[in-house]
C-alpha cells in the first residue's frame, strides 16, 4: 500500500469533516485548518502520483485504480485553484467527501498486474511526442471532469438555495449555501472551463490515436462516448451563451448532463472493445 496516498486518504477526510462543521455551525475559524489540511493532502497525493509514475516507467493512469487516485486528485486541485476566486465555503463540504471516496477507491482497488491495456504498448515505448501527448490528453480529460464535478454541485446548491427562496422556508442551509448569482457564476466558470479542457483532450487524444498507429479515429466505445459528453456539453454552453438560458434552467441541464456522463462511463466499459485509455 502506498503510504503516501494512505496519509493523503487521511487529510481529505480529515478536511471533509471540517468542511461539514464549518457547513453544519458556520465556525468560519476552521477555514485556514481546512485549506492547510486539504493543500497538504494535496500535496503528499502529488508525491505519491509522481514516485508512482518513476517506479512504474509510465504515466500512472492505465487501470481503474490508477485512474481512480488521479480523478480525486484533479478534483482537488480544481478546487484549490477555484477557492480563492469564490468564497464559496458550502463547496468543500460537497466535493472532499468526492475526493475521499475516489482517493478510498484507489486504495483497496488490487493492484493489477501483467500487461499494460492494448494500445498503450506501443504508446509507451513509442516516439518521445508520443508519451508526451498521451499524460497531457489523459490530464486534459480528467480537469475537464473535476471541473463538470463542480458544475454538478453548484447545480446541487443553486437548486437547494433557489428552494429555500421559493418556499421561504429558511432552514439552516439557506445561510450556509452561496447566493443564487455565486452558484450560478461558479457553475458556468467550471462548465467553461471543462467544456475547453474536453476539447483540447479530445484533440490530442486524436493527435495520439494518429502518432501511434496512423488512424485518428478508431469508432471505439470510449472515443464514441467521449464525443457524446462533448456534444452534451456543447449543447448546454451553446444555449446558455445565444438563448441566454442561466439559473435554474441551466442547474437543471448541468445535473442531467453530468449523470449521463456518469451512467455512460461506467457503462461502456461492460462494451466490447472498451479499453481504459487505450
Amino acid at each position: 500500500m502506498d503510504l503516501l496516498l494512505l496519509i493523503a486518504l487521511l487529510l481529505y477526510l480529515a478536511g471533509a469533516f471540517e468542511a461539514i462543521i464549518i457547513f453544519a455551525t458556520k465556525q468560519t475559524g476552521l477555514s485556514r485548518a481546512l485549506f492547510w489540511t486539504t493543500a497538504a493532502g494535496f500535496a503528499l497525493h502529488s508525491a505519491s502520483i509522481v514516485l508512482g509514475w518513476s517506479q512504474l516507467g509510465h504515466f500512472p493512469i492505465v487501470n481503474p485504480k490508477e485512474v481512480s487516485s488521479f480523478i480525486a486528485w484533479a478534483i482537488v486541485a480544481y478546487y484549490l485553484l477555484i477557492s480563492w476566486r469564490f468564497h464559496a465555503r458550502a463547496l468543500a463540504a460537497f466535493i472532499l467527501p468526492v475526493v475521499f471516496l475516489f482517493t478510498l477507491i484507489g486504495i483497496i482497488l488490487p493492484e493489477v498486474d501483467g500487461p499494460l491495456p492494448i494500445g498503450l504498448e506501443g504508446a509507451i515505448s513509442a516516439t518521445a511526442l508520443t508519451r508526451v501527448i498521451f499524460p497531457v490528453h489523459v490530464t486534459l480529460l480528467i480537469f475537464s471532469y473535476a471541473a463538470f464535478t463542480v458544475t454538478f454541485l453548484s447545480g446541487i446548491m443553486y437548486l437547494a438555495q433557489e428552494r429555500e427562496l421559493k418556499t421561504k422556508s429558511f432552514g439552516p442551509a439557506f445561510y450556509r449555501l452561496p447566493a443564487l448569482n455565486t452558484c450560478d457564476e461558479l457553475g458556468y466558470r467550471s462548465l467553461t472551463i471543462g467544456f475547453v479542457l474536453l476539447t483540447l483532450g479530445m484533440a490530442t487524444g486524436i493527435l495520439w490515436n494518429h502518432q501511434r498507429d496512423g488512424r485518428y479515429w478508431h469508432n471505439d466505445p470510449k472515443e464514441v462516448l467521449a464525443l457524446i459528453t462533448w456534444l452534451v456539453y456543447l449543447f448546454i454552453m451553446h444555449y446558455r451563451l445565444t438563448a441566454g438560458w442561466r439559473g435554474r434552467r441551466v442547474a437543471w441541464l448541468a445535473i442531467a448532463a453530468f449523470v449521463i456522463v456518469l451512467v455512460t462511463w461506467v457503462g461502456a466499459r461492460y462494451l466490447p472493445g472498451y479499453h481504459v485509455f487505450g
